[in-house]
């Protein structure tokens, strides 16, 4: 087809549109929108042949479009993820209440949300135990969140319980309770309490825990997550099990910016 020049005119504007209304920020809006205004039916018409045999000839048009408008989301989810990590610095890494392993005096602090009940949780605990045995420097924080099920409540409110009053056993009583191949139930919750010798804090209702476990869920809310496993490392919010290697990459990657 032999475009006319009346076509050729307006090819920037109805990529632009195309552009636009993929997500890709070619032009401003406003100027989209006025160039959309100037064209008659006939000339709509015309726009529409013009793109569709465009696309037809040249497939690689729209692939095109679309990385770029994935590039520019991921930008701005980076961009918002760092935006985000530092408005609620203070919740997820100064929180004297939350449990914690690794170094004592950090370089790098991974923030971990996590449930008893989560089967991606409990895959993911000896990825991490790998990552602390590769980077002696790495603290990690853990934010204990009841999401499935009222058995995670009991877990939780017994591991917070034991956090505050006994420190010292807290880190095997995660580690048993961890390890249980199934869903978490009271017995097993009261056994495991027994081998870890904490049983004594069984249905303790100390009034922080529950103040404690609303504020994780309402920083998890916050921050956009929508379940566990979840992780901050550096200026990355880090949702769901990922591999050993991303976890290392991310650790990595914080410590080469703290110079």
């Amino acid at each position: 087809m032999t475009l006319s020049v009346k076509a050729k005119s307006i090819i920037g504007v109805a990529l632009a549109v195309i552009f636009t209304f993929i997500g890709v920020q070619t032009v401003s809006s406003a100027s989209v929108k006025a160039d959309e205004g100037k064209l008659s039916a006939g000339q709509q018409q015309e726009v529409k042949g013009i793109l569709k045999e465009m696309l037809l000839n040249d497939p690689d048009l729209l692939k095109e479009a679309i990385i770029a408008m994935q590039v520019r989301e991921q930008g701005s989810q980076k961009a918002s993820a760092k935006s985000l990590i530092k408005q609620y610095q203070q919740a997820l890494f100064n929180t004297k209440t939350d449990p914690w392993k690794g170094a004592e005096s950090p370089d790098v602090t991974m923030v971990y949300f996590t449930d008893f009940n989560c089967p991606y949780c409990k895959k993911l605990e000896p990825e991490l135990e790998k990552l602390i045995a590769e980077f002696p420097q790495l603290k990690i924080i853990i934010k204990m969140v009841p999401l499935q099920g009222q058995s995670a409540v009991e877990a939780v409110e017994l591991a917070q319980t034991v956090w505050l009053n006994e420190p010292e056993k807290y880190l095997a009583l995660k580690k048993t309770l961890m390890a249980a191949p199934r869903r978490l139930d009271s017995a097993t919750i009261a056994k495991v309490a027994k081998l870890t010798h904490t049983q004594k804090w069984l249905g303790k209702n100390d009034s922080r825990v529950d103040a404690i476990v609303d504020e994780n869920l309402q920083l998890m809310r916050q921050l956009g997550l929508r379940g566990t496993p979840s992780m901050i490392i550096g200026e990355q919010i880090i949702p769901g099990l990922v591999p050993f290697e991303t976890l290392k990459q991310e650790v990595e990657k914080a410590l080469k910016a703290q110079g």
